[in-house]
């Protein structure tokens, strides 16, 4: 059995215990709410999969490499070939949302500006059995 403790020494194990107890309560309200978030943006991801693919549109979703979301304003991207004539692409720039989350208008900006600025090129990949030939020259190490 251990010694009987001091009054100085009983109070200080109370406030380092009060201490782990307040640390630990305010983990598991980070913790739920990392939880629900990512819950929040699987749910997103999975009910705008099921819209593409209803309306025949594929998608790409830009993310890490650990599978974390980029900072950027988009999150996704859907294309598909034009119905009408099947030589031109129809490409929409997505920032999802999930959850309680709302769209500001700063996004909205961002976005528009994101899809007045995109980029378009073209290329072609030749793989000749050894070798991927990219025409241009390899564009795309720029």
């Amino acid at each position: 059995m251990s010694a009987p403790l001091s009054p100085g020494e009983k109070a200080a194990r109370t406030r380092k215990r009060r201490a782990a107890a307040a640390k630990a309560a305010t983990t598991r309200k980070r913790m739920n709410a990392w939880v629900r978030a990512h819950a929040a943006e699987a749910a997103s991801k999975a009910a705008l999969q099921a819209h593409c693919k209803e309306y025949g549109w594929r998608i790409a979703f830009f993310e890490g490499a650990t599978g974390a979301p980029r900072t950027g304003i988009i999150d996704a991207i859907a294309f598909r070939l034009g119905r009408k004539d099947s030589d031109l692409l129809d490409v929409r720039l997505i920032q999802l949302k999930g959850g309680q989350a709302g769209i500001s208008g700063r996004e909205v900006a961002r976005l528009k500006r994101a899809a007045d600025h995109a980029a378009v090129n073209w290329l072609v990949a030749v793989f000749d059995g050894e070798t991927l030939h990219l025409l241009p020259d390899d564009p795309m190490r720029q």
